[in-house]
């Protein structure tokens, strides 16, 4: 059975070693940064966004860190792309229709 430093290990194998701050990312996404940044935050193809805790946080933020220097690391492969539509869950939620009740779900129509 594995155990935490074995997990720990296998995760750290699978990001990149840290680029330092005057070495931008080729591709905007979120990566692990550095103190004075992060610990994550996203990179937008120009500057890197608002820092925050967690990957799906700095994923939402809009404004610029005011820390736009500060060492970084990524992925080495890029993780499943979900759909857009339905964030990966295959079915689109409509709520529930007024007059019965009953869930409205259906198949999403972009996957």
């Amino acid at each position: 059975m594995p155990t935490d430093t074995d997990r720990a290990r296998h995760d750290e194998a699978a990001l990149t070693p840290w680029f330092p701050s005057g070495e931008l990312p080729h591709h905007p996404g979120v990566y692990q940064r550095r103190y004075p940044g992060g610990p994550y935050s996203c990179w937008d193809g120009r500057a890197w966004r608002y820092d925050a805790v967690t990957p799906d946080a700095a994923a939402r933020q809009a404004a610029a860190s005011p820390h736009q220097a500060a060492a970084w690391r990524g992925l080495l492969q890029a993780p499943p792309q979900d759909c857009m539509t339905c964030r990966g869950h295959g079915v689109v939620d409509h709520g529930d229709d007024p007059d019965s009740g009953e869930p409205l779900v259906e198949p999403c129509p972009d996957c």
